[in-house]
């Protein structure tokens, strides 16, 4: 009896853990909002996430995680922050 005990206190302390981590996360996107041309994402290369009026055509992917507003599909980051049309850069 003392095993079950244990292991169900192990599945209710992973499954709190698992809530709270789950919470955080949440917690830390809830209410955030972007610019203009941007939209908000999570885990992505900081080299790829969005493309640059002033950098290169293609672009080569790091593997670090970033969360943050980057310019939507089809727009490209000036020098100045905005998102633009590629014919605007």
């Amino acid at each position: 009896q003392n095993l079950e005990h244990f292991t169900a206190m192990r599945v209710l302390l992973a499954a709190v853990f698992l809530l709270l981590l789950v919470g955080s996360s949440l917690a830390l996107d809830w209410g955030r909002s972007c610019g203009s041309n941007e939209v908000y994402k999570r885990c992505v290369g900081s080299s790829c996430a969005e493309h640059k009026c002033h950098g290169r055509e293609r672009l080569v992917c790091t593997n670090d995680c970033v969360n943050g507003c980057f310019c939507a599909p089809g727009f490209y980051r000036k020098r100045d922050g905005r998102c633009v049309r590629k014919s605007r850069c």
